[in-house]
């Protein structure tokens, strides 16, 4: 492990001190981890009409370092938008698991956090993590579904009949470059050519194991690195990686070519909406299978998102189902205009728990993270009625999903659907339902 661990004596000695700062120098510099954990389990405030959805819950929290820069090279992240590698934010769920332990206490998960990049099925390796740790008793892991419904950064194809061909559009504002990722399902197999908004055009390349192509185009400043993964992890199916550096502006076109003797599909991703330009997206999208990994993983607790004053789904509430057809989301929870508590700004810190309240920053948010955190409140109320209180003592990830998922309100929609999953989040109806049964 590596970082700087900071015990409850002293947060709670910096809390209570006029400079809380040199006590405990790590500040939250843009406020989503403090929204989505007060949110989670913030303490009830009666004075700003506020409460956490489990406000009696033990927090305990990891400040993820951002990842380095060489990464964000290689991906062609060029943002101010906070990024994260996949090892270090394993290191930190393994870190909280391991506190749990040592506490003797459930542990119920909340990680706002997700990508486009992976196969869209298990989530990936963080997605595995997370579904193992899921299943040890008084656990709970809770991930949000996006925010990529609305973006048109993903593309579906039409079947491709034996040896054929289709050509994919992509818009592209000015930038420094992005990655796009290709993946067709075992035992298909299909290539690529690429053309530049010039008309200048690569050729056919050859799918082979392993096999990777730089293409320097003459009449633009574009190169574009395509890697060929024929056996990709945990799905064995087809995954090829373009990434473009330096792209000019305008409509780029893939080619896509059916190399089997049978019907062959395919699904493209770009990144999320916080690492690429609005500017840049495919001109035939498709708003479904626009879940975020790790949320795929069928395994964890994955949430959509709706405004509860009017009961509709959010636009931009990525769309199930996973790319291999298992129903995602589970269900929705509220996430649109949510009120919630901001980091305190500048040097000066009240010194009384009345002042602190008093002066406390609160505001409205939006988002995929914000339902997931709604839901992890409701996790850990749920485990603390089975694990705790001794209702369900063999309580794991998969059983709370079970229970949230029976006590969802169908809102008049068949279920289950590519937007809402099984209905809306209902903990109440949780119980009802048991008493009834």
């Amino acid at each position: 492990m590596y970082g700087v661990e900071y015990t409850n004596e002293e947060i709670n000695e910096a809390i209570t001190s006029s400079n809380p700062w040199e006590i405990v120098p790590s500040r939250d510099l843009d406020g989503h981890g403090t929204f989505v954990a007060g949110v989670a389990c913030g303490t009830y405030i009666e004075e700003k009409g506020f409460s956490g959805a489990a406000p009696l819950a033990t927090i305990c929290v990891v400040k993820c370092k951002e990842a380095k820069n060489t990464l964000k090279q290689y991906y062609q992240i060029d943002t101010d938008e906070p990024v994260y590698s996949e090892t270090d934010i394993m290191t930190a769920v393994a870190y909280l698991g391991t506190k749990a332990l040592e506490l003797g206490m459930p542990f119920i998960l909340c990680l706002s956090m997700g990508t486009s990049n992976g196969s869209h099925t298990n989530g990936g390796v963080l997605g595995n993590m997370l579904r193992e740790i899921g299943d040890y008793r008084g656990v709970g892991i809770v991930t949000p579904c996006g925010n990529e419904a609305n973006t048109s950064r993903h593309y579906r194809s039409e079947i491709l009949a034996p040896g054929g061909e289709t050509e994919v559009e992509i818009r592209v504002g000015s930038q420094n470059g992005f990655t796009l990722d290709l993946w067709s399902d075992a035992p298909q197999l299909v290539s690529v050519g690429i053309m530049s908004p010039s008309g200048e055009y690569s050729g056919r390349t050859v799918p082979r194991i392993g096999s990777k192509e730089t293409v320097d185009f003459i009449l633009e400043p574009t190169v574009v690195y395509i890697e060929y993964n024929l056996l990709a992890y945990e799905s064995g199916d087809e995954y090829i990686q373009m990434r473009f550096q330096a792209p000019s502006e305008g409509i780029w076109k893939i080619r896509v070519f059916n190399e089997t003797n049978g019907s062959a599909f395919f699904d493209m991703w770009l990144p999320i909406r916080n690492f690429l330009p609005q500017t840049t997206y495919f001109l035939r999208a498709d708003p479904d299978i626009t879940l975020c990994d790790p949320s795929n993983n069928p395994g964890i607790i994955s949430t959509a998102y709706y405004n509860s004053s009017n009961d509709s789904i959010s636009i931009d509430s990525s769309r199930g189902f996973t790319r291999n057809g298992n129903i995602k989301p589970d269900f929705a929870a509220p996430g649109v205009g949510v009120y919630g508590p901001l980091p305190r700004r500048g040097n000066v810190y009240p010194s009384t728990e009345e002042e602190r309240n008093l002066t406390a920053m609160y505001d409205y948010k939006s988002g995929s993270s914000i339902a997931a955190a709604i839901t992890a409140g409701a996790a850990a109320l749920i485990m603390e009625w089975g694990n705790v209180r001794g209702n369900a003592p063999g309580m794991d990830t998969v059983t709370i999903q079970k229970y949230l998922i029976r006590g969802a309100d169908s809102n008049g929609v068949t279920e289950p659907n590519r937007l809402w999953g099984n209905g809306r989040l209902n903990v109440f109806d949780v119980f009802e339902r048991l008493r009834r049964n």
